[in-house]
């Protein structure tokens, strides 16, 4: 199937409508108590919660809730080019409340460990809605990570550089993530990957 045809079928299963990525971001969405960093919502695109569908198909198996984990949305490129596979993480607010390198490098462990699970299952699910175990044949895929803070150019080029241990300023800290989450999707090979900056999500999308 195209990427289109794949999003138009899970679309299809889901009981809610489309959103934006600004509303199932934890440290941005009014649904999730907070407010919108860009003052209103920053994202135009829209996308399915994912999270939802796994809910949903794990019901439709007879599974417990925490059996499998997923992607937090599924977005295909206004080019219909690309499926998109979105993640998406806040490494400001543990920089905000949290804000050790001990800490982030903790946490870019788990990532390390989480997101290719949730990858994969995220595309078992998708197969099963489809009824299709081919359904990814020939079609173009992407998983995308999209954080709050700042992806800066420098910080990815410098990423095979010694990662020793940072003065603990935020910015410093905010490089230190951009390296180990650029690190992290680096090493998932199964698709091709990116990592973004939430408020460029849509110049980005429209790029591919």
């Amino acid at each position: 199937m195209t990427p289109f045809e794949i999003y138009d079928k899970v679309l299809a299963f889901a009981t809610t409508p489309t959103t934006i990525i600004c509303n199932l971001h934890s440290a941005c969405s009014p649904q999730k108590g907070k407010k919108y960093l860009c003052i209103q919502a920053g994202s135009e695109t829209p996308v399915i919660d994912f999270d939802e569908i796994k809910v949903q198909a794990d019901a439709a198996r007879g599974l417990g809730s925490m059996s499998r984990k997923s992607v937090d949305a599924l977005a295909v490129t206004p080019s219909s080019n690309f499926l998109c596979f979105i993640e998406l993480k806040s490494w400001e607010l543990l920089i905000k409340h949290h804000g050790t390198e001990e800490n982030i490098r903790a946490q870019a462990n788990k990532y390390s460990s989480d997101l290719p699970i949730k990858l994969s299952d995220s595309i078992q699910i998708c197969k099963e809605i489809t009824h299709d175990s081919n359904v990814f044949s020939g079609c173009n895929m992407l998983y995308i990570l999209v954080s709050d803070i700042s992806v800066a150019d420098d910080g990815i080029m410098a990423f095979n550089s010694d990662l020793t241990a940072l003065a603990g300023t935020s910015s410093n800290l905010k490089e230190l993530c951009n390296k180990l989450t650029q690190g992290i999707m680096n090493n998932i090979t199964s698709v091709e990957t990116r990592y973004w900056e939430c408020r460029n999500f849509d110049r980005e999308l429209f790029s591919l």
